[in-house]
Order: structure tokens, then sequence, then C-alpha cells
């Protein structure tokens, strides 16, 4: 993970878990619980803690659980340590997010849309292709495709 050692981490959960969590606090202070749980829900890594995203009762307790030790850990690293690990847990997730996905699109400008699924590769290169040339669109350049996540591309030209 990014620029987390030394986290201090008081909780028992990993580091990661224990950021998804301090993410999911900070949404359900802008956004009120259930509003937060249904759209902005921890994606923990451990097997046990993403089977309490699925009830939001569980979920509930989960955060009561923890919503005190988050309260004096903030207040132990500071608001602006909290923030940058934060934002570096953030980033940590936006590349596994990229890494998992095994199809994408390289546009001529250099961009590389990541995508899921061959059928969305596909959907989105028709797109593109349709908006040829109009200002501000992409253009794709070459079709990719690895066999792994995180592994490198094999890249078919458009």
């Amino acid at each position: 993970m990014n620029d987390t050692a030394g986290i201090d981490n008081p909780s028992g959960l990993s580091d990661y878990d224990w950021l998804e969590l301090l993410a999911f606090h900070w949404k359900i202070g802008s956004e009120g619980f259930t509003y937060a749980a249904e759209e902005y829900p921890p994606r923990f890594e451990n097997p046990e803690l993403q089977a309490q995203t699925g009830s939001l009762d569980r979920l509930r307790g989960l955060h009561g659980d923890h919503e005190a030790a988050i309260g004096r850990w903030l207040d132990h690293v500071g608001m602006q340590r909290a923030v940058d690990l934060h934002n570096a847990h953030l980033d940590e997730v936006r590349k596994r997010e990229k890494d998992a996905c095994l199809f994408g699109i390289r546009c001529t400008d250099g961009h590389v849309i990541h995508l899921e699924t061959r059928e969305a590769r596909e959907r989105w290169a028709a797109s593109l292709k349709a908006g040829a040339g109009e200002p501000g669109r992409r253009t794709p350049a070459a079709l990719l495709e690895r066999s792994e996540p995180g592994g490198a591309w094999t890249e078919t030209p458009v």
C-alpha cells in the first residue's frame, strides 16, 4: 500500500480494511449511514468482513464496534496524517481495480480504459469509433487483453 507504514492501526483489522472502515466512517458523516452503506459500502479484503457489508444491521454493528477506536486513532495520528493515509488508500483501491481488469482499450492519446469484460470493451470501442473525430472524444488505437490481473497487456490494433 502507498505510504501507510506506521499507521498505528489499533483495530486488529488489516491496514487496508482499517482504512476502508475509516473511508466508510467519513462517508457516514457526510451522507448518513443508510446512503453510505448503499452507495459506498466498504470493500474489505477479509472475507468475514465482506460478509458484514451484506446486511445494514451487521454493517452498523461493525461500524459501531470501531467508532470509538476511529475517534481515538484520529486524535492520535492527527487529521492531516489521516487524510494523507486516506488519499493513499484511495490510490491503492483505484490501482487494484485497474489491475483486476483483464480487458481494455488504449486510445491514440495513450489513455487506457480498463474494463472488466470483453463485452464491455467491445461496447466502449464501438462507442469511441462512432464518435471518432468529434472534439474532445478519444479515439481507440488498440484493444487490450491480459491473462492475469496486473499482467502485461496484449494489443490488437483497432
